[in-house]
């Protein structure tokens, strides 16, 4: 059978799920994702790693599709691989509490909705021309929906799906415009008229269109306002999902367009340095002020989207100053970090999940003390935290040590215009990674350390079967940590294929990471070996616990803890145009010693406001003007049916169609 056959079949098989009885959906939805997960790496193996690169076209009479499978293509199905197994198995006992709460049909549509997802992003991936590209990534926004209003009974959730899908759709029409331009030049399809498009033509105002187009997918500033409002409201098995592969398919789409690049280098690498500059520095701001665990990651899933767009602007302006390690340095630190933060934002919130699942709450300041009830839900979110911080050792660092190394050795050496154009950008790397440690510190802090504020969010405890999966990322995290050369290696194909450059450079960026890993791994097994020889001596002793010095207040209680807002609330004084629109909270005066009750008022972000919210109430008041013909009776219904085929066929006799 064609392997473009199977992705198309996929879908289909899917639809079985709603003939199957509740217990043995999630059997069925597991084989047949792990049969396109075998698919897909079969694929990989015989086509690509055997192989330079795979292109076929098909005529199918219906659509022309162009089958392509390369480098780049290997690098993301490997992410939708790993994080759509992870997010199925973390799935089975997050679910199990619906089973009581949902039908069979609700059960088995978020089953198939799951399976289109994963089909349409490996469709996306895998076909390079216009129409089925655009096919499968309107399945990909349609399936997204179904997942998100898996609570639709509450308004709220099912008011953020729509806007979702509304903007996804502004999404979609961006980018038939783009490729529309391209191919009337041209009798090539999809990417292939895009790159000889390229040619001929002009590259910054049709990129530009591009970039708007998969900028709203993936959350660039100011493209960004539904991911911290969808992320929150779906459910933890569909969030992590989202953040760990959906997200990513606008980084992937943008760097096919990179790929295509030809003239206008200088102008679209300032364009793509400026956005993800304040998109890296505005996400993590953002997150820092957050009480809501899941929308603090979700603000920082921009963040990381910034500093991915920061090394693909980076790489670039490499190429067109023709400084080869510069180029190198920011293609393969981008790759890296969606990589990476595909791994480790995706346990993240797998992590939350859990903790939101046993507490009851999605609400920091209502949690505390989780540590105790949450071990292994405790650590894995630390070390997520840890990697996303960019901290050694763990593979965040990696990633943005990369970055660094291609751009310090070259400050001494170039112009200093350039080399001041290179500072903006390790400043901009500098203010969001600080920003990330006090957001995350506070996420861990006020979530499982301390005491439990409230006994009704004190947590039930942990599942092991929702713990196991996040041993696969955080395997995968380790992997690349200490043994980053092996994902590298496909790194260094992917530029060297799609980027066109030499495998050269690559032992000149990556000589100084040996050290950094070397050291790396040394710090850890000091570390261990300390922790098992504390072990051993304690073991011979009798260990007493005591409470810790009270500094003669020995009565404090929960409410004396930092909470979520107060922890960040100097920071947010910094910055007041992002503040919130309405006013969080009356100030409590020096000499207020009782302080009577006082309201806490969280308003929307002013950019939501201003910017999605008003476009969304004009088309709306538009629109209500048309409310007069939903007269309710089924016959006029019936003849604007009519009225329109005959306007139709009057416009077809006339050839005005």
């Amino acid at each position: 059978m064609n392997p473009v056959y199977i992705f198309f079949i996929l879908p289909l098989l899917a639809t079985l799920i709603f003939f199957i009885p509740k217990r043995n959906m999630g059997t069925v939805a597991l084989i047949l994702l792990v049969s396109g997960i075998i698919s897909s790496f079969g694929l990989l193996y015989e086509n690509l790693f055997l192989y330079e690169g795979y292109k076929i076209r098909y005529s199918t009479g219906f659509l022309n599709p162009v089958f392509y499978v390369d480098k780049l293509s290997a690098l993301f199905i490997i992410i939708l691989n790993i994080v759509s197994l992870t997010a199925f198995w973390y799935s089975k006992e997050y679910l199990k509490s619906y089973g009581e709460k949902k039908t069979a049909t609700e059960l088995s549509l978020h089953y198939a909705a799951y399976l289109w997802l994963y089909c349409s992003m490996l469709g996306v991936i895998l076909f390079s021309d216009t129409m089925t590209f655009l096919l499968f990534w309107e399945m990909m926004t349609g399936a997204t929906f179904i997942l998100v209003i898996f609570e639709g009974e509450k308004k709220e959730k099912l008011k953020v799906a729509v806007s979702y899908l509304v903007q996804m759709h502004v999404c979609l029409f961006v980018l038939l415009a783009a490729f529309s331009i391209a191919e009337n030049s041209s009798d090539l399809s999809g990417f292939d008229a895009v790159a000889d498009y390229f040619t001929q033509n002009r590259n910054y105002p049709l990129f530009i269109l591009f970039f708007i187009g998969f900028g709203i997918k993936a959350g660039f500033f100011p493209l960004h306002t539904w991911l911290p409002e969808v992320h929150p409201s779906a459910s933890g098995n569909v969030s992590g999902f989202m953040s760990g592969a959906v997200i990513k398919m606008g980084i992937y789409g943008l760097l096919r367009i990179v790929s295509c690049l030809q003239y206008d280098l200088f102008i679209i690498a300032l364009i793509i340095l400026s956005v993800s500059g304040i998109t890296a520095v505005y996400g993590i701001f953002k997150a820092c002020l957050q009480r809501d665990i899941k929308k603090l990651l979700a603000y920082s899933s921009i963040e990381n989207i910034g500093i991915a767009g920061l090394g693909i602007g980076t790489g670039i302006m490499g190429a067109y100053w023709n400084e080869p390690v510069l180029a190198f340095a920011g293609y393969a630190s981008a790759l890296l970090h969606v990589f990476n933060h595909s791994m480790f934002k995706s346990m993240l919130f797998f992590s939350a999940g859990a903790l939101c699942k046993s507490t009851h709450t999605q609400i920091m300041d209502r949690m505390g003390g989780a540590m105790r009830t949450m071990p292994y839900t405790a650590v894995f979110f630390l070390a997520g935290s840890i990697a996303i911080c960019a901290l050694p050792p763990l593979n965040g660092f990696v990633s943005e040590f990369i970055l660094y190394s291609g751009i310090f050795p070259l400050l001494g050496h170039i112009e200093p215009e350039k080399a001041f154009l290179l500072l903006f950008v390790v400043l901009f790397l500098v203010l969001a990674g600080g920003m990330s440690i006090i957001a995350f510190t506070k996420a861990f802090g006020i979530s499982f350390l301390g005491n439990s504020r409230n006994p009704e969010h004190a947590g039930e405890g942990e599942h092991k079967s929702m713990i196991l999966p996040l041993l696969l990322p955080f395997a995968v995290i380790l992997a690349v940590a200490f043994f980053p050369f092996v994902i590298l290696d496909l790194i260094s194909g992917i530029i060297k294929d799609v980027f066109y450059m030499e495998n050269a450079v690559y032992y000149l960026v990556i000589s100084s990471l040996r050290n950094v890993c070397t050291v790396s791994a040394s710090f850890v097994i000091l570390t261990v070996a300390v922790w098992l020889l504390r072990k051993r001596i304690l073991s011979k002793r009798t260990v007493t616990h005591a409470p810790t010095w009270g500094c003669g207040y020995t009565s404090p209680t929960p409410k004396l803890q930092y909470t979520a807002s107060s922890f960040s609330n100097s920071l947010e004084k910094l910055l007041i145009p992002s503040k919130n629109a309405e006013a969080r909270m009356e100030a409590i005066g020096e000499n207020d010693l009782f302080p009577v009750k006082r309201k806490y008022v969280a308003g929307q972000s002013v950019l939501k406001k201003r910017l999605t919210d008003k476009f969304l109430r004009e088309i709306n008041g538009k629109l209500s003007k048309f409310a007069i013909f939903q007269t309710g009776k089924i016959q006029h219904y019936v003849l604007f049916a009519l009225l329109f085929m005959a306007i139709i066929f009057v416009l077809s006799y006339l050839n005005l169609l």
